[in-house]
């Protein structure tokens, strides 16, 4: 018999949640202070950190630790005098644990949050962003705090970046930049589908601008512009301030283009069957490769499929994302571009680059030339929204999720689900665009290989029309409640769209996503339905929550966050917004605001700090729990440090290994009836399972392989997870 050595999570740092935890949870927050919840994260100690705007915080109760986060040169000298905010939670997200926040008019909100590490993996550093108005440099700013609250509380940032994005454009609105585990940052800049400069930049850790090595611009310390590899620069990349991806479209740069003829006659796989012309993705609009340092070539079009460059001389940068394991850089964008006829038209493509900024591959998302050799231009208007990295298996097997969205249908649009040249049998839950609707924007998830862009997965997102007919036959799963199949019939669909650049995956490779829809399809375990057109009521527009499989068959969970309307005169409703998610060991945390008018959530186990009825603009934060959707693998992994004593939970078990014996002796604090020992291994599936009939009981672990499970006591109704790593 193979000894092993058997470690587990700090007894202080087990996951717990009590009952109300375990059960929904529906709450507002605030006092009339136009108050919202823009983004949360769950850290490796279970507590969760809540980032947000309000106009004060006097809603605060008075007993919360306040600390004010220095402002080290956030720029908002146009600013008003909102309050940016994070609050930190309790795992049962019913305590409040403390409140950090900006001097009254440092910043415009706080918006996004992210760390260095992976999700499930202890907390590394946190980075933040938020919106700023300015004279000189107004969009948005990046931080890195001075401390992750886990090994210590935050008293301000290490450094700051202001990013200048010009009102309304895509690096403003999207606010598009991820952080990798090297805690460099890849941001952009500017302004999208204009005149002035569009770019993209990466920081080096300390906040300073970073070379990277094969992007293709570069700014010397001497001034003017390098054309090349840094390290072909005649003074060596040491002489070199920093460098740039330019989503511009100007004399003699060519950007995102072929610079040889052989890199623009470069026949390719399109990722599904089809083929594509050009190395770079922009290759599409022009007749002949760009001449570096050279003027002009820069409107010549048209392209083989027949588009042809726009008018205005920037792109559309709205996305990025970092894989951790990796470093390796994922960019969504758009460009636009005209038509044969002369109309105009916006392309999208997603662009994977390495570390070190060499292209990977890139996708347009759709066939230019389709498998059966038809060339074709594909005339809706296509958006890149979101992006995220599919953890749940190896590099070499990792795939990137991609949302998209698209305005109008033509004979070219977004992939369909149940045509994928590598996986034939692929479904997805909605395979096409349905119904006669044209002038709507509607949504699409794709799953590509991180290896070479090739499809493996995809659904549209489009949810029902309201009064639409064409519909199909009901689905037999129970749990989607025999909603109409949208795969059957050809039902109108109407506007759905995806919260920009909040796109997550889980440890199992489910995707979760937030979104804004009409008659929502929602499932049978879902806190709060929408009315099915079968049994008569009307919709109304509502935001989302919603988990899809790993294969984008089917959502497992998918219910609605909104003032529950009057299905007769649909009024009460279409008013909340969701801009944040997370996924927890038992179900899915979101937040956002509600607008202030129309109906009330329905609330359940609002916590002391919470309201049960809006006043004005109101913070919203939902925890939705269902049995198909708890995973233990999604439960926090351990953490840095050692917790503050008043933040710890009296453990339910404690673990006491006895490697030289390949036993674990688990002993309870407290007897409930029944009381169950599972073990559950990576895949969430139970590998051993005993009743519990004595303080002290023996887990068995000789025949358990190396790797990572995680024991769950349920005694009475509390329940609680730790983490056991079985290791040769």
């Amino acid at each position: 018999m193979h000894k092993r050595t058997i470690a587990f999570c700090a007894f202080l740092l087990l996951f717990t949640f009590s009952v109300a935890a375990q059960n929904q949870m529906v709450t507002y927050a605030g006092n009339s202070g136009k108050e919202s919840f823009n983004d949360v994260v769950q850290l490796s100690n279970g507590h969760f950190i809540v980032a947000g705007v309000a106009d004060n915080l006097d809603w605060i109760p008075a007993a919360i630790p306040r600390i004010v986060l220095s402002n080290p040169g956030i720029s908002n000298n146009q600013g008003t005098a909102k309050v940016a905010f994070l609050l930190e939670f309790a795992s049962s997200l019913q305590q409040m644990l403390g409140v950090y926040a900006l001097p009254p008019g440092a910043a415009e909100d706080f918006r996004f949050i992210k760390t260095t590490n992976r999700a499930g993996e202890p907390t590394g550093d946190i980075y933040l962003s938020g919106n700023t108005s300015d004279s000189q440099t107004g969009g948005y700013f990046i931080g890195k705090l001075n401390q992750n609250f886990v090994s210590a509380a935050p008293t301000g940032f290490s450094w700051v970046r202001n990013v200048k994005a010009a009102t309304g454009q895509y690096p403003d609105t999207y606010q598009p930049w991820d952080v990798g585990s090297d805690g460099k940052v890849v941001f952009a800049f500017g302004d999208s589908h204009a005149y002035n400069w569009s770019a993209i930049y990466r920081l080096q850790s300390d906040g300073t601008d970073d070379v990277v090595p094969h992007w293709r611009v570069h700014w010397p310390a001497s001034g003017g512009e390098f054309y090349g590899n840094a390290a072909d620069y005649a003074g060596g990349s040491n002489a070199l301030l920093y460098s740039a991806i330019v989503f511009k479209r100007d004399a003699g740069r060519c950007e995102l283009r072929s610079t040889t003829q052989a890199d623009y006659d470069y026949w390719q796989p399109d990722g599904n069957g089809g083929i594509k012309k050009g190395k770079w993705p922009m290759d599409v609009l022009f007749d002949s490769p760009c001449n570096p340092g050279v003027p002009g070539n820069t409107t010549n079009g048209p392209g083989y499929t027949g588009y042809s460059p726009a008018g205005t001389f920037t792109y559309g940068p709205s996305a990025i994302c970092i894989d951790r394991r990796t470093n390796s850089m994922y960019i969504g964008f758009n460009f636009k571009s005209v038509l044969p006829d002369g109309q105009p038209d916006f392309e999208p493509a997603v662009m994977a680059m390495d570390a070190d900024g060499d292209l990977q591959w890139w996708s347009r998302l759709y066939h230019e030339v389709q498998p059966d050799g038809d060339t074709l231009v594909s005339t809706p208007d296509q958006y890149v929204d979101a992006l995220a990295i599919d953890y749940s298996k190896p590099v070499d097997e990792g795939t990137l999720v991609v949302g998209a969205r698209c305005h109008g249908n033509n004979v070219e649009n977004f992939w369909e689900g149940n045509t994928i040249a590598a996986n034939a049998a692929a479904s997805g839950f909605q395979n096409n665009f349905t119904g006669a609707a044209g002038n709507i924007h509607i949504s699409w998830l794709g799953k590509l290989k991180i290896a070479d862009g090739t499809l493996l997965h995809s659904t549209y997102m489009a949810e029902y029309a309201e009064g639409t007919g064409g519909l199909g036959s009901a689905l037999a799963d129970p749990n989607l409640a025999g909603w109409p199949n949208p795969n059957e019939g050809w039902p109108n669909v109407n506007t759905t769209y995806l919260t920009k650049n909040m796109l997550k995956t889980t440890a199992d490779g489910s995707v979760l996503v937030l979104g804004i829809g009409r008659r929502t399809i929602t499932t049978a375990n879902a806190y709060q339905q929408m009315v099915k057109p079968a049994n008569g009521g009307v919709s109304c527009w509502n935001n989302f929550v919603r988990m899809y499989t790993p294969a984008l068959s089917k959502p497992l969970y998918s219910s609605l966050v909104v003032g529950q309307w009057d299905t007769l005169t649909q009024q009460g409703g279409s008013n909340v917004d969701l801009y944040g998610s997370w996924k927890t060991a038992t179900g899915i945390v979101a937040v956002g605001r509600h607008t202030g008018v129309g109906n009330e959530l329905p609330v359940v186990h609002v916590p002391t700090w919470g309201n049960a009825v809006f006043s004005g603009e109101s913070a919203v934060l939902v925890h939705y729990t269902a049995a198909n959707i708890a995973n233990p693998a999604d439960a926090p992994s351990g953490s840095v440090g050692t917790l503050q004593p008043a933040m710890q939970a009296a453990p339910l078990f404690q673990l006491y290994p006895n490697p030289a014996s390949d036993r674990v002796s688990v002993v309870l604090r407290t007897m409930g009836a029944p009381s169950v020992l599972t073990v559950f291994n990576s895949l969430q599936q139970p590998v051993v399972q005993q009743p519990i009939t004595a303080a002290k009981t023996t887990l068995d672990c000789s025949r358990l392989h190396s790797g990572v499970y995680w024991v769950q006591v349920a005694t009475g109704n509390r329940v609680e997870i730790s983490k056991l790593i079985i290791a040769q």
